[in-house]
């Protein structure tokens, strides 16, 4: 009966009864908006965690500790490298990709430099590991690769006579010298974000822009310390900053396995140059991580994975809240819309009987109402959507200008993604529509005699 003019009949009766549908909605607004906002925190909170903070592409391994207290000292009473024979074990794990063996460097080391950066050079003591240059081959290219070293020695009196990668090295500070490799270097982005936010503030230095860092040198002596005297001369060595990486030691510095090794071994004995501390291991899928886990921990090794599975644990706790406090003030505006519409159709009572008595169908009434209802559930749920992005960008600003400076700090807070957002108005849609089903379905079956009769 309706017909094509289905929906300009929709729109005058939602026209004429704008302030029962704008009453009817308010509940709707703002459960969408808590949703949306909510859950645009947590997936950004995710995404922060699980990307940046705790990536989860690669498991590290190592082995099981078996520590003892005893007051302020904890001894360590089990092993604490990996062999050659483990790794091959760990490589034929179903589901491993690649094993990425690690060291850590096992003599004390000081590096100094920075006066081109901050304007004066500074002294610290660091810890350094290394790891295969194949980890992190996709992000850095041959910027961080293996370097020569222990070979011919080429003397040298200037750095222009040993090439662009390599430098001349006079440990005694003058006279001439021997060509030594630049060695390569990365350090993580939480490094970064610990200067950024915390130690220039300490110092009054300028913030760190780490996509330019590439390229600064500094010096390091290994086999050096401030805290006592080493028996063994030092090794120095000139360091270039090859990038920024999620694979490096979160404090310290990470250079390339072989030379790793090779100070080991020079410094610390020849037996300190084949243990390894961990291990990286590649996933061919993270549907595999349950069964390489279990798999690991049989062999009596243990997957460090710095937080990332109870980071992913947490965020989804988070994430399962705050979206059931959305999902629950959208239940309960759906059962306010319910009372609202069958006051509207208690009102409208005689409209709906002429159309009934003039040839409209149940099905038509149905339609009607059940449209008009859907109408009302998208506008507020776009008007909903609009105040989250809104309450969002406030948030941001806020954040921006008010909360200091801290490690991962994201420029937004919020994460609205396209599939989130026509979820959460796809919702709006039906709580309206699911709101207004028993109250169009009392309204569609009466029998239009009894509004012709007044009744």
């Amino acid at each position: 009966m309706i017909g094509r003019g289905w929906l300009r009949t929709v729109t005058a009766d939602i026209g004429r009864h704008w302030r029962h549908f704008a009453a009817a909605s308010v509940g709707i607004v703002l459960g969408v908006a808590a949703l949306t906002f909510f859950l645009a925190l947590g997936l950004k909170v995710r995404d922060v965690l699980l990307v940046q903070v705790f990536p989860s592409d690669h498991l590290e391994v190592a082995p099981r500790s078996a520590d003892l207290d005893l007051f302020a000292l904890r001894f360590d009473l089990g092993r604490d490298t990996l062999g050659r024979s483990e790794l091959e074990g760990l490589a034929a794990i179903d589901g491993v990709s690649a094993v990425y063996p690690r060291m850590r460097l096992t003599v004390p080391a000081l590096a100094s430099g920075g006066s081109s950066l901050f304007g004066a050079g500074m002294q610290t003591e660091i810890v350094a590991d290394g790891i295969d240059p194949a980890l992190v081959s996709d992000e850095l290219g041959e910027f961080f690769s293996e370097v020569e070293f222990g070979g011919t020695a080429v003397s040298c009196t200037a750095d222009t006579e040993c090439g662009e990668n390599s430098y001349c090295n006079r440990a005694s500070g003058f006279g001439s010298g021997i060509c030594s490799p630049i060695v390569p270097v990365l350090v993580s982005p939480y490094v970064v974000e610990l200067y950024n936010g915390a130690f220039r503030r300490a110092y009054d230095l300028p913030k760190i822009n780490p996509d330019g860092l590439r390229g600064m040198i500094f010096e390091m002596h290994f086999g050096a310390s401030s805290f006592r005297k080493s028996t063994a001369p030092p090794i120095r060595s000139r360091m270039r900053l090859a990038g920024v990486s999620e694979r490096a030691i979160p404090l310290g510095v990470t250079l390339p396995l072989g030379y790793v090794s090779w100070l080991n071994a020079t410094l610390d004995g020849p037996e300190a140059g084949e243990r390894f501390h961990s291990a990286i291991l590649g996933i061919a899928s993270k549907d595999a991580v349950p069964g390489i886990v279990e798999a690991v921990e049989a062999e009596g090794l243990e997957v460090r994975d710095r937080g990332a599975r109870r980071a992913a644990l947490v965020t989804s706790v988070l994430m399962f809240v705050l979206a059931l406090v959305g999902v629950a003030l959208i239940g309960l505006s759906a059962a306010h819309i319910m009372h609202v519409f069958s006051l509207i159709v208690m009102i409208r009572h005689r409209e709906i009987g002429l159309l009934r008595a003039v040839g409209a169908r149940r099905s038509d009434i149905r339609v009607l109402l059940l449209a008009e209802a859907s109408i009302v559930g998208a506008a507020a749920g776009a008007i909903g959507v609009t105040l989250a992005l809104a309450g969002g960008w406030a948030a941001d600003w806020l954040a921006a200008s008010r909360v200091p400076d801290f490690p991962f700090k994201p420029e937004s807070f919020f994460l609205f993604s396209p599939w989130m957002v026509g979820s959460v108005l796809v919702l709006a849609v039906v709580a309206c529509a699911a709101g207004a089903l028993p109250p169009t379905l009392r309204a569609a079956s009466g029998d239009p005699s009894d509004t012709l009769a007044g009744r």
